[in-house]
Parts: structure tokens; C-alpha cells; sequence
């Protein structure tokens, strides 16, 4: 049985949250939510530390489900 990985989706924003910026993936999979809300905080402080003070940072973890040929092509 295949598992449903779950990964982390990292971002930084300016303080009026109007403008974020995707951080880069690091390509680590979980197999499940708990674990990666475990690491949260610990990477959102590990990308702080190279952003301006000011920079907003926030993360969630999200299901990591890919399209298959069954998918609808969005544009």
C-alpha cells in the first residue's frame, strides 16, 4: 500500500502579509501531519535567521498528493 506523504509549505511576507515569497523545499517528506507540525517551529526559526526582522514567516503542513491521468488540467 502506497502512504500519502505530507509536506511542509514554507513562506515569508512582508509585515502587511500582501506580498509573500515561497521559501525553497528542502524535499523532506513525513508520513504523517503530527510529525511535520513537530518540526514547524524549529524550521520557521531556522529560516528567520536569514530574513530581515521585520519579515513575517509562516508554515504548514499539507497533504502532498500529486495529479494522476485522471486529473482535470486546470489551465
Amino acid at each position: 500500500m502506497k502512504a500519502v506523504l505530507v509536506a511542509m509549505h514554507i513562506v515569508a511576507c512582508q509585515p502587511d502579509l500582501l506580498i509573500c515569497k515561497d521559501l525553497s523545499d528542502d524535499g523532506q517528506r513525513w508520513t504523517d501531519v503530527s510529525h511535520c507540525d513537530d518540526e514547524r517551529e524549529t524550521r520557521i526559526g531556522r529560516e528567520r535567521a536569514h530574513l530581515p526582522q521585520w519579515a513575517v514567516v509562516m508554515a504548514r503542513c499539507r497533504y502532498l498528493i500529486t495529479r494522476d491521468r485522471r486529473s482535470l488540467q486546470l489551465f
